[in-house]
């Protein structure tokens, strides 16, 4: 461990020195009284500068405080500038070699900056100084698996699964890492053990259906496929639960509160879209965002007046977001107006088609109600959105759509959603219709055979 400790501290003292380059090329930094800063010749927001004056100013009234160079070091991070956080994390750390969060993060920062070998290095100093840190060693099977070191991956995955086996996300990474060296039968009850409870995520599925397929097990894979979504990308990591307050600049800051309005929902993201929309009202997205945010909280006038001062050119989900808006307030026909106008931008919205015939409905349109949730029913299945395409066409069946290619659609997704019972009920009701129906008796074909 000393021996560690000595190397980790020699590498600080080689990066101030210049001996060893953490600089990227596109992004060289300056050192104002030794201390790493963005170049002087670089764009930097004029909001971080702001930031960055103040950790400076702080770092300067006391040089040997490793706290202070651990927000800096923070404040670099957060703001992009990876090479220069390792090198003020480098600093907090030769200060106070027993600091594991700094140690975390500037071995995060060193593998943003494309120093893969010497992040590893400081990853597993930190790991040593906090043994018991599970997330930790699931990030070092992930960066071992972006370098194809299978078993290595496999090994530190292990150790994450056996610190803390009910963390889901360290179960998904351990899977990779077998299925990446074959080891499909040992995933394969691994991914079951989640699955069977049919509450997984549906990144689960996803790699359930990549397991299923190699194993040959093609109806298991045809269910785990209905239900599978896109691979989660950024697993929660209490280490940098500090990081998100310092992020200062407009598009930095903006893309974060909308990434944690769309993955945490409104509540969390408040704080953060407020802080953005005070820097960067220009952005129509994030106008709406935090009209649905402060509507969520109840503060309807607010979340309309967010809209109403928008000085930009409306999108879609702009004209979505004040049809909602006019329907929580009860003006009906501007509401139809705005959702009009967001079907004119973009026809093959199925969400815009729901939000048109919940005020269909409303207006007692039961006609227009019905066609407008079929055809979004129609588009969520395109989209293999089943559970979204159900619930549509359901609300047409139950609204008095009973054609053939309604009833086709619903049955569809029932059975894609392993909603046996229900499609059966939709078969049945196209069989009434026509016996001799093809498609109806290709969906019966569909159905798990008892």
């Amino acid at each position: 461990m000393v021996k560690k400790v000595t190397i980790l501290l020699c590498f600080v003292i080689l990066t101030s020195c210049g001996g060893v380059d953490t600089q990227s090329a596109e992004q060289p930094s300056q050192v104002a009284n030794n201390i790493p800063l963005p170049n002087n010749n670089s764009t930097v927001d004029p909001n971080v500068s702001a930031l960055f004056q103040k950790t400076v100013s702080e770092l300067r009234a006391d040089m040997d405080n490793p706290k202070l160079w651990m927000v800096h070091g923070s404040a670099l991070f957060a703001n992009g500038y990876y090479a220069e956080s390792a090198d003020a994390l480098g600093r907090a750390i030769a200060i106070n070699p027993e600091m594991p969060q700094a140690t975390y993060i500037m071995a995060t920062a060193l593998w943003r900056a494309n120093k893969q070998e010497e992040a590893i290095a400081t990853l597993t100093l930190a790991l040593e100084l906090m043994p018991q840190y599970d997330i930790g060693c699931r990030l070092l099977a992930e960066w071992h698996l972006n370098r194809g070191e299978t078993t290595l991956a496999e090994q530190a995955a292990r150790k994450a699964f056996e610190l803390q086996p009910g963390r889901i996300g360290t179960r998904y990474v351990l899977c990779q890492a077998l299925m990446d060296d074959g080891k499909y039968d040992e995933t394969v009850v691994l991914l079951e053990q989640v699955i069977s409870k049919d509450r997984a995520a549906p990144w689960i599925y996803k790699l359930a259906e990549n397991c299923y397929r190699q194993l040959g097990e093609n109806e298991k894979r045809e269910s785990a496929l209905a239900k599978a979504g896109p691979p989660f990308e950024d697993w929660p990591d209490p280490m940098f639960k500090h990081i998100p307050t310092l992020i200062a600049g407009k598009s930095e800051l903006t893309e974060y509160a909308l990434h944690l309005f769309k993955t945490a929902g409104s509540e969390k993201a408040m704080p953060f879209l407020l802080r953005a929309f005070k820097i960067n009202p220009e952005s129509t997205d994030l106008r709406v965002a935090l009209s649905i945010a402060l509507q969520d909280v109840g503060q309807l006038q607010q979340s309309r007046q967010i809209l109403e001062e928008l000085a930009g050119e409306p999108n879609m989900n702009y004209w979505k977001q004040y049809a909602g808006v006019c329907i929580a307030t009860g003006e009906l026909d501007k509401a139809k107006e705005y959702v009009a106008n967001a079907l004119a931008l973009d026809p093959t919205d199925p969400n815009a088609h729901d939000i048109a015939a919940a005020i269909a409905l409303k207006q007692k349109d039961t006609n227009s109600a019905v066609m407008h949730w079929a055809q979004a029913g129609k588009l969520y299945n395109d989209a293999e959105k089943w559970d979204k395409a159900e619930m549509s066409l359901a609300y047409a069946v139950q609204n008095g759509a009973s054609g053939s290619e309604v009833l086709q659609s619903l049955a569809l997704a029932q059975i894609k959603l392993d909603h046996t019972l229900q499609a059966k009920i939709s078969i049945k009701k196209l069989l009434e219709k026509n016996p001799s129906d093809t498609v109806a008796l290709e969906l019966q074909s569909m159905l798990p055979q008892e």
